[in-house]
C-alpha cells in the first residue's frame, strides 16, 4: 500500500476549521477470498503450579503480674484508711490463626480464633475509719468477675444520746433473684431544754448612742461588746405522737376551759436559772402579783442559801412554774435571821422594769411633728429595744404639740399617756413586747353576747369569796383635751344620757376615737360591782390569768362573766419537799 502526502503552497484565507477533505473517483473493489484458499489456527495454555502451601502461626505469651499498692495515712489518731487492690493475668491467654488454601479446583480457608482470660478477677477494697469514739462506720465491698453471682452490702450504724438509733441495710443480687430490704428503726427522745449563746440579732435597726463626746480618744475607735445572752427553747421531745403538747395560748381570742373529771393529777415543779450564763438559782419560795392598774408584776422570792441570792442580786431570772416562764429582776435583797434559821428574801418586779429607773434615764417628750398614737408611743421607747403596739384600740392622729412630758422614764411616759385613754399596758417579757389595751375588753353592757376567754367551774375551784361593792351607774360623761383637744361627749347607746359621770380632762382628747375610748372605759368603771376572789391550780389547760381577761364561772348550766383584776401566783417548797402551786385571781363583775 503506498502513503499519500499533502502538501499546501499558500494559506487560504476563506477555510474555517475544520477542513474537509474530499477524494473524488471510483472506488477499486478488493479480490474475492474462496475457502479453502486461506486459514489460520491459534492456541493459549496456562497452568499454576502443582500446590501452592503457606502456613501462619502467632502465639503470644504474657507472664505473670501483680501489683500492689497500699495507701496508709494517720491524723490525729482518729483516722485510719488502708486501700488493697491485687489483680494477676495467668499465662492462659492464647492466640491462633491458620489460614490454608490451595490453588486446586477445591479452595479452602480455614480461621481460627481462640481466647480466654483468667478464671478469676477479683478486686477488694477495704476502708476503716474512726471518729472520736462515738460514730464508726465501715464499708465493705467484694465482686467477682462471674455472670452468676454479684452482691454488695453496706451497713451503716449511728447513735445521737441513749436511746436514738438508726440502722439501714441494703441488699441486692444481680441474676435471676434482686432484693431489696431497706430497715429503719428509732426511739424518742426525752424533753429537754437546749441552750446556745449564738448571737440573734434584733429586728430592725441597730443604733448607738454615745451619751457624751470622749475628747482623749485616739483614731481608730474601739467598740467592744458583751457576749451574747445565753438563748433557750424547750424540746418537748416525744416521737411521732407528741407526749408532751403544747401549752395552750393566752391569746384572748382562744377560749380556754379545763376538763370536768373527777379527779386531778398534779405535778408541780418549780425552777429558776440565771438568764445571763443559765447558772442555776435555788429558791423555796415565790410570788408574782399584777393588777390592771401596774405596767410590771411584783415579785418577792425566798432563796434557800446566802449563796443563791448573791448570784441573783441585780441579775435577770427566768422562773419556770409548772411549765410556764416568768422575767424577774432582783433589784433589792434581805436576810432576816432567828436562832438556828436564817432567811435570804429578794424582792423585784418583771422584766419591763428595764424601761424605769435606775436602768435608764428619764426624758423629755413633746411630739414636735403630727404624728399617730402609736407612733407617739413608739417615739418614747425609742432605743430601747423593746416595742409596742395597739390591741383593740383605733388608732388616732395627735396634732403637733398636743402631748408633752418631762422627767420621767420611759415606761411611766408611756403609762401616763395609756391612761389618759383609760388603757392600761401589758407585757411580754420574752419577746419584750408591750401591747396597749382598753381596761375594759368588753364593756359590762355587752358581756352577755361574747365568749369568755378563760372558763373555769367548782372542779378547779379551791376557795371562793365575793365582796360587793356599791356605786352610781352612769351613762354619760364629758370629755375635753387641753391645748389642741377637742370637746365630746359620750352616751352609753340605748339610755337617756341623764346620769354624768365626773368630767375627764387630758391632753390626748384630741380625736373622737380617743374622746370614744376614754369615755367608754370611764363609764364602764361606774356601778355597782361584785369583787370574786377565787384560788385555782395552774395546770397545762389552766394557765395563769392575765388582768383584762374576761373570766367566765360556770355554775351548773349557768355562766356569769367578770373582767380579770388582779392575779397573784404563789409558789413554794416545804422542807420535806412538797411543792404547792397556785393562783389567785380578782373578778371584777357588774351587777344590777
Amino acid at each position: 500500500m503506498n502513503m499519500i502526502q499533502l502538501r499546501f503552497g499558500q494559506p487560504w484565507l476563506n477555510a474555517t476549521s475544520p477542513v474537509t477533505i474530499r477524494f473524488g473517483g471510483e472506488v477499486v473493489p478488493l479480490p474475492p477470498i474462496k475457502a479453502p484458499s486461506l486459514g489460520i489456527n491459534l492456541g493459549v495454555t496456562w497452568q499454576p503450579p502443582v500446590r501452592a502451601d503457606h502456613q501462619l502461626q502467632l502465639v503470644s505469651y504474657c507472664e505473670p503480674r501483680q501489683s500492689e499498692t497500699t495507701a496508709a495515712w494517720f491524723t490525729h489518731f482518729a483516722i485510719d484508711s488502708v486501700t488493697i487492690i491485687n489483680w494477676q493475668y495467668k499465662p492462659l491467654t492464647q492466640q491462633t490463626y491458620l489460614i490454608e488454601y490451595a490453588a486446586n479446583p477445591l479452595l479452602t480457608v480455614i480461621n481460627a480464633w481462640q481466647w480466654f482470660v483468667a478464671d478469676s478477677v477479683e478486686q477488694q477494697c477495704e476502708l476503716n475509719w474512726l471518729v472520736p469514739t462515738q460514730q464508726q462506720t465501715q464499708w465493705l465491698m467484694n465482686w467477682q468477675t462471674t455472670t452468676n453471682l454479684l452482691a454488695i452490702e453496706s451497713t451503716i450504724d449511728w447513735a445521737d444520746g441513749n436511746e436514738c438509733s438508726n440502722l439501714i441495710n441494703v441488699t441486692y443480687y444481680y441474676g435471676h433473684i434482686r432484693v431489696t430490704q431497706p430497715s429503719i428503726a428509732w426511739g424518742p427522745h426525752t424533753a429537754s431544754w437546749i441552750c446556745s449563746t449564738r448571737y440573734r440579732p434584733p429586728t430592725g435597726k441597730i443604733s448607738i448612742r454615745f451619751s457624751e463626746p470622749w475628747a482623749s480618744s485616739a483614731s481608730p475607735l474601739l467598740l467592744r461588746f458583751t457576749a451574747s445572752a445565753n438563748y433557750c427553747y424547750f424540746d418537748d421531745g416525744g416521737g411521732l405522737i407528741d407526749a408532751n403538747p403544747s401549752l395552750p395560748s393566752l391569746d384572748f381570742e382562744t377560749p380556754i376551759e379545763p376538763q370536768l373529771l373527777r379527779y386531778y393529777l398534779m405535778q408541780p415543779t418549780i425552777t429558776c436559772v440565771r438568764v445571763s450564763d443559765d447558772v442555776p438559782i435555788v429558791i423555796s419560795n415565790i410570788s408574782i402579783s399584777r393588777s390592771r392598774g401596774q405596767w410590771a408584776s411584783s415579785v418577792s422570792i425566798d432563796f434557800s442559801s446566802r449563796i443563791d441570792a448573791s448570784r441573783a442580786e441585780n441579775q435577770l431570772l427566768k422562773v419556770g412554774i409548772n411549765g410556764y416562764e416568768f422575767f424577774t429582776l432582783v433589784e433589792q435583797t434581805s436576810v432576816s435571821k432567828v436562832f438556828g434559821n436564817e432567811t435570804y428574801r429578794g424582792t423585784g418586779r418583771s422584766r419591763s422594769a428595764e424601761l424605769a429607773t435606775p436602768y435608764v434615764l428619764p426624758i423629755s417628750y413633746t411630739n414636735a411633728t403630727s404624728r399617730s398614737f402609736a407612733g407617739l408611743l413608739n417615739d418614747m421607747l425609742q432605743f430601747t429595744g423593746w416595742t409596742i403596739a395597739l390591741n383593740g384600740i383605733v388608732d388616732f392622729n395627735v396634732p403637733v404639740g398636743a402631748f408633752s412630758v418631762g422627767n420621767k422614764s420611759p415606761i411611766d411616759a408611756v403609762q401616763e399617756a395609756v391612761a389618759q385613754l383609760g388603757c392600761m399596758l401589758l407585757s411580754n417579757d420574752e419577746t419584750k413586747a408591750l401591747a396597749v389595751v382598753p381596761r375594759w375588753p368588753t364593756v359590762p353592757w355587752l358581756m352577755d353576747g361574747v365568749t369568755p376567754d378563760l372558763t373555769v367551774h367548782d372542779a378547779v375551784i379551791t376557795s371562793y369569796s365575793e365582796s360587793k361593792e356599791i356605786g352610781t351607774e352612769c351613762n354619760v360623761v364629758w370629755l375635753r383635751g387641753e391645748q389642741q383637744g377637742i370637746s365630746a361627749k359620750v352616751k352609753r347607746a340605748g339610755t337617756a344620757g341623764n346620769i354624768a359621770a365626773d368630767d375627764i380632762s387630758a391632753q390626748l382628747i384630741v380625736d373622737n376615737q380617743a374622746a370614744r375610748t376614754a369615755g367608754t372605759n370611764a363609764l364602764a368603771d361606774t356601778g355597782n360591782k361584785l369583787n370574786i376572789n377565787m384560788s385555782l391550780p395552774i395546770m397545762a389547760d389552766l394557765p395563769p390569768a392575765t388582768p383584762g381577761m374576761l373570766i367566765g364561772i360556770r355554775e351548773g348550766v349557768d355562766v356569769f362573766k367578770g373582767t380579770c383584776d388582779s392575779v397573784t401566783i404563789n409558789a413554794s417548797i416545804s422542807d420535806t419537799g412538797d411543792i404547792d402551786v397556785e393562783q389567785t385571781i380578782t373578778v371584777v363583775r357588774h351587777v344590777a
